[in-house]
């Protein structure tokens, strides 16, 4: 049967210089050894853990502590693959800390000392964030602000009863057929994982082409440091069940940021697909980490500068290419966000970024920049007539002027309201697409010109 000795009697002493430095307690742990650790990130800030470990157990019933997990586990997710059976499953995430440890001294005698205000004891009868209440042998009561020059001694508090746990552990009733090592496979989810894509694309100077590279980021937030892991990445829409379990709360320092080699390879995976690390990779706590997803490829592109009916005053510059082998691309893109730069001589400007969803190969990729500077737009509607109960006719006209000094095309995108089908349509511009919430037109517009298109269209519902 795994279990320590248990010590009684322990006094308790702590220190504070500045903040609290030193606890005199003693903790009975179980350590497993990890054989080998894999995991798997979606993109819903949750991820599935797969460890081997190696556990020693006695024949029969017995208790057991499974540690170095996560904090933000689910255990209501553990899988357990061994030769023994688990009767119970207690997640214990009660972490110790000064406060709670007063708390728990609450009638108990305690020794305050301070280099300047001297020596000072008696029974504790409150403990705030800011304040501690004694009352002293002679009856008095002392309000004493805390301090860090403080130092406490605790008495009567032992380590048998202690409540706290130095780290979040799953503890385990468990039954062996016999004395021995059982292999162990543990898989969980826990939160406090996450990754997402970023890309970087670079446009050369008369944009018809763009050097793209693709990186994750990973952010591992969940309690607990990964060693030497294999990693995989899973980009999809999981349904999950949401408020299920409420998480501990947890408290997080500043992020570290580091990089490391590329190599990915990709596979589709039930409706989802999944991006395996060739290599094994360390993911510390509260880290974040960069890897590269694919190295600079360079591919055509399409500048477009495009008007919607929805903004009709603003025109949208937009980069567009296919996500093809043809152009030097075809990988399944994970969503994420580009960010576009543009040669100037020999530097580099950035001009825009965008957020770009799951994009399956051989499909079309639209980012828009920003909004064209040089070029204005005017909408109006020139005449509504209403030729049955459940048709309309409408006339509108845009009025695009081109300050620029070359010719430009420009798409124009009448939206169409909804349940509603264009029956007839006629304007001064060639339509490239038509859906049933909009028409799509192209006009081209000299240099330092104008353009009024007029679009003349009924629907019916």
């Amino acid at each position: 049967m795994l279990k320590g000795k248990r010590v009684k009697g322990i006094n308790f002493k702590i220190t504070l210089l500045m903040r609290i430095t030193f606890v005199h307690i003693f903790f009975v742990t179980i350590s497993f050894g990890q054989q080998s650790t894999s995991i798997t990130i979606t993109n819903h800030n949750l991820g599935l853990v797969k460890e081997e470990r190696v556990i020693e157990l006695n024949k029969g019933r017995q208790k057991t502590n499974l540690e170095d997990i996560p904090a933000q586990i689910n255990p209501a997710s553990v899988l357990i693959e061994s030769g023994f059976d688990v009767l119970e499953q207690n997640f214990e995430y009660d972490l110790i800390s000064v406060d709670k440890i007063l708390q728990k001294s609450l009638e108990k005698e305690i020794v305050i000392e301070h280099p300047e205000q001297g020596r000072m004891s008696g029974t504790l009868l409150s403990a705030t964030g800011s304040n501690m209440i004694l009352r002293t042998a002679d009856g008095l009561m002392q309000i004493i602000p805390r301090n860090n020059k403080q130092k406490i001694s605790l008495k009567g508090l032992s380590s048998g009863n202690l409540p706290f746990i130095i780290r979040p552990t799953l503890v385990w009733n468990v039954n062996a057929p016999k004395n021995g090592s059982f292999n162990t496979r543990v898989s969980y989810l826990t939160g406090g994982l996450t990754w997402n894509a970023d890309y970087v694309g670079l446009l050369n100077e008369d944009d018809s082409k763009i050097t793209l590279s693709g990186w994750v980021t990973i952010n591992n937030t969940s309690g607990k440091t990964f060693k030497n892991t294999k990693l995989k990445l899973m980009a999809g829409d999981l349904n999950l069940v949401r408020g299920s379990r409420q998480q501990p709360r947890m408290r997080y320092e500043t992020m570290a940021v580091a990089k490391a080699a590329p190599s990915f390879s990709e596979k589709a995976f039930y409706e989802y697909h999944l991006y395996d690390l060739n290599r094994k990779t360390d993911l510390q706590n509260n880290q974040i980490k960069q890897i590269q997803l694919f190295g600079e490829t360079t591919g055509a592109i399409k500048k477009i500068y495009k008007v919607s009916s929805y903004k009709p005053n603003e025109v949208a510059v937009i980069i567009s290419f296919k996500n093809s082998k043809k152009n030097n691309l075809g990988m399944p893109l994970p969503k994420g966000i580009i960010r576009l730069y543009k040669k100037d001589g020999d530097e580099r400007e950035f001009v825009g970024e965008n957020r770009i969803e799951h994009t399956p190969k051989d499909e079309k990729i639209e980012i828009e920049t920003g909004k064209a500077f040089d070029i204005v737009s005017e909408r109006a509607v020139k005449k509504v007539e209403r030729p049955s109960k459940r048709s309309e006719r409408r006339v509108v006209a845009y009025k695009i002027r081109n300050h620029k000094e070359k010719k430009i095309s420009v798409e124009i995108v009448e939206n169409i309201r909804q349940h509603a089908e264009v029956e007839v349509h006629s304007a001064n511009g060639k339509m490239i697409e038509q859906k049933a919430d909009m028409l799509k037109y192209k006009i081209n517009i000299e240099p330092d010109a104008e353009l009024v298109f007029v679009l003349d269209y009924t629907i019916r519902w």
